[in-house]
């Protein structure tokens, strides 16, 4: 499968490995980066010819980016997550920069990243050079020149360690690098969901933005964690895990729950879920919406094998916790229904719902409230506890039906301000979300939200905010542009409803959309262009999984 990509837009890297190459903001360098604690520019990477610095073409493909430039040519590639291999012939290399760098002995050179880490340059052909930017500094800024030997050729390895180098044991040969990436990614893209072959080879480039955007556990991360981007959402955020745990659950499910169990491994003690966690940082400022029991049920559905009983019994502690913190420490105790208390605690960050301020009692937080109860109820009940199973189904009914009391407004839900109880109307794409309730619903309010979701498609798919409202911003974030999440949430209601055929088009379009565009944070809803980060995995992980659903829909 030809996959190649352009780094301006999606960086170069590998699975579980912590750097990255990749040209930031299409400036003209390409950089050589790490993601500890967010992304890093370390240093920039100069192809040089007759010591003179020349652009080169750049071509990426998953397991090897050439540079190139007349008969020259440079191959990068990851002999392992803590190793890249590189080898030129016809052309030099060059670490630009303000480096810390020094020489521990013959042809090998150390640079030295304060507040990163420190990477082990050594040469297996050719030679190295270092150049004191500043005579007065004899150690910083260096910059670090690779020479070829005689033949014009010249071959290095970097290792990433973080106080003490030791040499790893390498791979023979540059070629046989090429070819364990080569298969390493292969092996990952085989098993990931099934497309049709107009979707195959958008399938590939989605496949390696969710592979090259996972690194191995670090700091706070205990276990592999696919980050959101390695442009710069370098980060877990705790309802964009979710999509992306799903999309992995049927061919890589240790990895899909390692996805889940992160959330958990970082709960605090009243049973909230963090905003966001890296390698070093974790905060609890904003929370994110309770999609994690309907994703938990959607990832246990597409296993091959049922988790151990000792994962089930932690998830459903887990769960049941969020659920509780969201029903006491959220809710009013004169309130019924929870609240959100910022427009990024409903993942929504700026949506126009959140116009008239908070506390927020919003239709889509109880909704999925409701789901994740009904899950709880399910899962209890298989772990063998009937009376909690029955305490959760009553729970999930009673706040349904304060839901349609209090925000149903017979032909829409709206919010409303949890302290006064004020109306809040307002033309997001939020309202109609409910409708993942699907046959819980009664016929005419699915009816209805249905038609409020028509009111969203364009010709690329679902605006998170009508087109023709006055709030409209085509690069509005959440007041317009297209978003995954909100895309995968809208069609699985639409199928949980009945209405598969609008489900069909909602996903036939955006997986259009991604052909086109990539997959970006978010798109522009009127173009189809890309907005925001060009390459984020919880956008290539919803492609994956309605790709999959119009594969399959096509075998009916």
């Amino acid at each position: 499968m030809a996959c190649t990509f352009d780094i301006a837009r999606v960086p170069f890297s590998t699975f579980e490995s912590w750097m990255s190459f990749a040209i930031p903001n299409r400036e003209e360098d390409l950089f050589f980066r790490d993601h500890h604690n967010g992304a890093n520019n370390l240093c920039p990477l100069s192809v040089v010819v007759d010591g003179q610095a020349v652009k080169p073409e750049t071509t990426a493909r998953p397991w090897v980016l050439l540079l190139s430039h007349g008969d020259g040519q440079i191959e990068i590639c990851f002999e392992s997550p803590k190793t890249v291999r590189m080898r030129g012939r016809g052309i030099g290399l060059q670490f630009g920069g303000r480096n810390l760098a020094y020489s521990e002995g013959p042809g090998l050179v150390t640079l030295n990243k304060p507040h990163s880490r420190r990477y082990g340059i050594e040469m297996l052909h050719g030679s190295v050079e270092l150049h004191q930017q500043v005579e007065t500094q004899p150690v910083f800024p260096i910059t670090v020149e690779v020479c070829p030997a005689d033949d014009g050729c010249w071959e290095l390895a970097m290792d990433e360690f973080w106080s003490t180098w030791v040499r790893p044991d390498r791979r023979a040969s540059f070629g046989d690098c090429l070819a364990s990436a080569e298969a390493a990614f292969t092996g990952f893209l085989d098993t990931m969901p099934a497309a049709r072959p107009q979707d195959e080879e958008t399938r590939a480039l989605a496949t390696y933005v969710d592979w090259s955007c996972t690194v191995g556990p670090c700091g706070l991360l205990k276990r592999p964690a696919m980050f959101m981007s390695k442009n710069w959402m370098c980060n877990v955020w705790s309802w964009d895990q979710c999509f992306n745990a799903m999309a992995l659950a049927k061919g890589q499910p240790d990895l899909a729950l390692d996805q889940m169990l992160i959330l958990v491994d970082n709960q605090d003690e009243f049973g909230s879920y963090p905003d966001s966690v890296n390698d070093l940082k974790i905060h609890y400022n904003f929370s994110k919406p309770p999609v994690h029991g309907m994703a938990f049920k959607e990832i246990l559905g597409r296993m091959p094998e049922p988790p151990s009983r000792d994962v089930m019994t932690t998830m459903v502690t887990s769960l049941s916790r969020q659920a509780d913190w969201w029903m006491t420490h959220r809710r009013l105790a004169h309130n019924r229904l929870p609240h959100y208390l910022h427009g990024n605690d409903s993942g929504w960050d700026n949506s126009t719902m959140f116009a008239g301020g908070v506390p927020l009692v919003a239709p889509d937080l109880a909704a999925l409230l409701v789901l994740q109860m009904d899950v709880l109820a399910e899962l209890t009940a298989e772990l063998g506890d009937g009376d909690k199973a029955a305490e959760w189904s009553t729970r999930a009914d009673s706040l349904q039906e304060a839901l349609l009391d209090e925000l149903w407004r017979g032909d829409h839900f709206v919010a409303k301000l949890a302290n006064d109880g004020a109306i809040v109307e307002h033309q997001s794409l939020i309202p109609w979300l409910p409708l993942i309730l699907g046959e819980r619903l009664p016929e005419g309010i699915r009816v209805a939200l249905k038609t409020g979701i028509e009111g969203h498609l364009t010709e690329w798919g679902l605006a998170t905010e009508q087109v023709d409202s006055p709030r409209y911003r085509e690069n509005g974030y959440w007041r317009g542009p297209i978003w995954a999440p909100s895309t995968w949430i809208a069609v699985e209601g639409l199928d949980r409803a009945g209405f598969h055929e609008l489900a069909d088009t909602v996903s036939e379009r955006f997986c259009r959309l991604c052909g086109k565009s990539g997959f970006a944070e978010n798109f522009n809803a009127l173009t189809g262009d890309a907005l925001c980060d060009p390459a984020y995995t919880w956008t290539a992980s919803v492609f994956l999984l309605l790709a999959e659903r119009m594969f399959q829909r096509q075998t009916l």
